[in-house]
């Protein structure tokens, strides 16, 4: 994952914290929002490879970060996002992905699973390579 950019939108500090040290300990970089409106913004600063939302947002939530996306111009349209949340019962992961999600993931995350869809969605899946050999 060196070299990868990843805009994580999570409001819950442990969440957060856990997933920023999961992806950085594959080689990513990672930009940490606690809001869709603060994913907004940092949109507006940067192009990150992927975003890795929370469904369940303040304000906001996760579905209508991606919609925002979506109508966005240029690359925004196609960024991968992968959409995650605790409430399973409450959130259907089929709306979210309607919503312009590729792929939704259950809370407690598997490490190695975010870590493969996140290779999967940038186009490094197993067996790809980027020029540095990882």
């Amino acid at each position: 994952m060196a070299g990868l950019t990843v805009l994580l939108v999570e409001d819950e500090p442990d969440i957060a914290e856990l997933f920023t040290f999961i992806l950085e300990e594959y080689g990513a970089e990672v930009v940490l929002a606690n809001s869709a409106l603060e994913a907004l913004g940092e949109l507006g600063q940067r192009q990150p490879d992927i975003l890795v939302s929370n469904v369940r947002l303040p304000e906001e939530d996760g579905r209508w970060l991606i919609e925002q996306v979506r109508h966005l111009e240029g690359a925004w349209s196609e960024l991968p996002a992968i959409a995650v949340t605790s409430y399973t019962r409450e959130v259907d992961a089929e709306r979210a992905l309607e919503s312009g999600f590729q792929h939704f993931m259950p809370k407690p995350l598997d490490p190695d699973e975010l870590v493969q869809e996140v290779l999967k969605l940038v186009g490094r899946g197993e067996g790809e390579r980027n020029e540095n050999g990882s």
